[in-house]
């Protein structure tokens, strides 16, 4: 009898082991090469599949430097999908070497993910080509990216009311470059924006902080991947609130997602717009209790010069006497 279990105990155990082969083999390994091509890839193909990310999303893509785990990432990928740049992806093309066998969707010179029409062009594209190499999945991909699209033009309307809503549009900020269509897009405007802080030329930056000192600039918007430090600075020396956003989703807490993101960054663009007003609004009270205290002083240095002078004519008419 003991016997018995043991095989059919053994038995259990070989079948499931072949399951577990069969299912790793029937399951497709996409590697994107960065959070925000993964996040489109996730809400296109959602069953028999693995999706990875080479590039933390904190980082800048141009200045990541590759770690063993990303090489074990791309050795086993089925399908790769980049932004097909080597200025923004330097560091794939050595990568690639490790794999002689896979297929590559490649999203090149399509523009900024952060617009929500920019977005979609991104996900028909990534549409397309999972379609054509999951050919058996093409009709619930097409469905999928039909849904997530849908879902992109909700989130698109929602946050563009809230702008309106508050009545913010036409506000003027000045932004990193690389934000300045989104900006745009949401009805802001823009009166100056700057390239990477890194490559930015001393007359340069002093060209932004001239600007940054008119036509009451609200806001300095930078960008999280591209670095803070100068649009800080700005913001400290023109009064400015300084707002930082991201391209990248999962970079800061609670936007794990494209739409989490653009959400995320549109809140932090009211909440500066709110405090910029607010500090105006705490300065103009205070300059007007210093106006309201020279009123009060002048008025006080008049009476006492009339009493000064009343007094020395009263002692003149008494003298005369």
């Amino acid at each position: 009898m003991k016997k018995i279990l043991l095989i059919i105990t053994i038995l259990i155990l070989i079948s499931g082991f072949l399951n577990n082969v069969n299912a790793e083999e029937n399951t497709t390994k996409i590697v994107c090469t960065n959070s925000i091509l993964a996040d489109f890839t996730s809400n296109l193909v959602k069953e028999n599949v693995t999706i990875e990310y080479i590039m933390p999303s904190g980082v800048c893509p141009a200045y990541y430097d590759t770690t063993p785990s990303d090489v074990d990432k791309i050795t086993d990928a089925d399908i790769v999908i980049s932004f097909g740049s080597p200025s923004m992806e330097p560091w794939l093309a050595d990568l690639l070497e490790y794999n002689s066998n896979y297929d590559i969707i490649e999203c090149k010179n399509m523009g900024e993910w952060n617009i929500p029409s920019g977005a979609k062009i991104y996900v028909e594209h990534i549409e397309q080509g999972l379609s054509e190499i999951l050919n058996k999945q093409n009709q619930t991909i097409q469905l999928n990216a039909e849904s997530y699209i849908s879902q992109i033009d909700e989130k698109a309307d929602n946050i563009k009311k809230l702008i309106e809503t508050q009545g913010y549009v036409d506000e003027k900020i000045i932004s990193m470059s690389w934000l300045k269509d989104f900006l745009e897009w949401l009805g802001l405007n823009v009166t100056y924006s700057y390239g990477p802080p890194q490559g930015l030329s001393a007359q340069d930056q002093i060209q932004v902080i001239n600007a940054s000192t008119q036509n009451d600039v609200s806001v300095i918007v930078d960008n999280l991947q591209s670095g803070t430090d100068f649009g800080g600075r700005v913001a400290s020396e023109s009064g400015a609130s300084h707002v930082i956003f991201s391209n990248f989703p999962g970079a800061i807490p609670g936007t794990n997602t494209y739409l989490d993101m653009i959400e995320y960054n549109t809140n932090q663009l009211i909440k500066g717009i709110e405090t910029y007003d607010y500090k105006q609004g705490e300065i103009l009270s205070l300059q007007n209790q210093i106006d309201n205290l020279e009123i009060q002083r002048n008025i006080s240095i008049f009476f006492i010069a009339i009493f000064a002078i009343l007094t020395i004519i009263t002692y003149m008419l008494y003298k005369k006497k």
